[in-house]
């Protein structure tokens, strides 16, 4: 089979030669045969011993033989069915050898694991195959760029496409599974196509602190291809309360982190706030504000604490 190839599941890809395994098969099948042959001849010596130590026993009943000769026969009959013994598991142990060999040489017959497309083929014929051979360093983990070799044969699924994102921390607990997601293409950006969130990782990589979040995308008609960039986007707000307020309403002193606000008969308090993530001409606020608080704009060194104030609406839309 070459590239671009359609294959079933169960369907001959190639086919490698091993002369060598096979006549190792075949030796220990000739092995397993002797010692079955073995094992016949040490039963029916087992069976005359059995036979023999009856009958001396059945004399000794009677005082007919001496007691060395009935006590040689009853030690004859318990080598022979240690003998037995022996040449069973050594019956077993040459039909493991022989299965051993079997497994080996199923592995001749490279099939195809699912219905799919063969996209990749990293042998040619004649070549060379040995266990762990580095054919293909391209089919990595999502997250990695390196790998080890993988197989001789790549076969890809692509009725359904599969993405995987790194959501930023921030957004990371609001990704659930089953929520839907828009997935464009770079030239095809307006024909979206609806995918579905299906797993997450749940845990953040400490390297990057990004939740691994992987996508289905349906593509029965085969639009988009396996290795495609795309662009995922999430229909979801950063976790927890924020407020997103100007940056230059933020003010920074010795007295810390705080901004002013116009509270109750319109007096000015500066309220110390935690930040958040800075967007440069905006900041998230993450404690110290409720949401529906007068936030002064553009504090000046002149404005002080309770003193009162006239508020005037902003002529910019507030952010939120």
């Amino acid at each position: 089979m070459d590239i671009g190839d359609q294959v079933k599941a169960g369907q001959l890809l190639a086919e490698i030669e091993s002369p060598e395994i096979d006549q190792q098969l075949r030796q220990a099948k000739a092995d397993l045969q002797q010692s079955q042959k073995n094992l016949d001849l040490q039963k029916a010596t087992l069976d005359l011993a059995r036979a023999t130590m009856e009958r001396f026993l059945a004399a000794d009943a009677e005082g007919a033989v001496a007691k060395q000769a009935v006590d040689q026969n009853v030690s004859a009959h318990r080598t022979a069915q240690a003998a037995v013994a022996a040449a069973e598991a050594t019956v077993e142990s040459n039909k493991a050898n022989v299965q051993r060999f079997q497994d080996l040489t199923s592995f001749q017959r490279v099939l195809a694991p699912f219905n799919g497309t063969v996209i990749q083929r990293n042998v040619d014929m004649g070549a060379l195959i040995t266990a762990g051979s580095p054919t293909d360093n391209i089919g990595v983990a999502p997250t990695s760029v390196t790998g080890a070799a993988n197989g001789l044969f790549r076969v890809a699924q692509i009725d359904a496409l599969r993405v995987f994102v790194n959501v930023p921390q921030a957004y990371g607990p609001n990704v659930k599974v089953g929520l839907p997601v828009q997935v464009t293409v770079r030239g095809q950006l307006m024909q979206p196509v609806t995918g579905t969130v299906t797993r997450t990782a749940n845990a953040l990589d400490p390297g990057t602190r990004t939740l691994l979040t992987q996508v289905d995308i349906p593509n029965q008609s085969h639009r988009m291809l396996a290795g495609m960039f795309v662009y995922v986007r999430f229909k979801i707000g950063p976790s927890g309360t924020r407020w997103r307020v100007p940056a230059t309403a933020v003010i920074f002193n010795a007295q810390g982190t705080r901004v002013a606000i116009v509270g109750a008969e319109n007096k000015l308090h500066f309220q110390p706030v935690v930040l958040g993530r800075d967007f440069g001409t905006s900041i998230d606020i993450q404690a110290g504000l409720h949401g529906s608080e007068t936030i002064v704009s553009q504090p000046t060194v002149s404005l002080q604490e309770g003193q009162v104030v006239k508020p005037i609406q902003s002529q910019k839309t507030p952010q939120g």
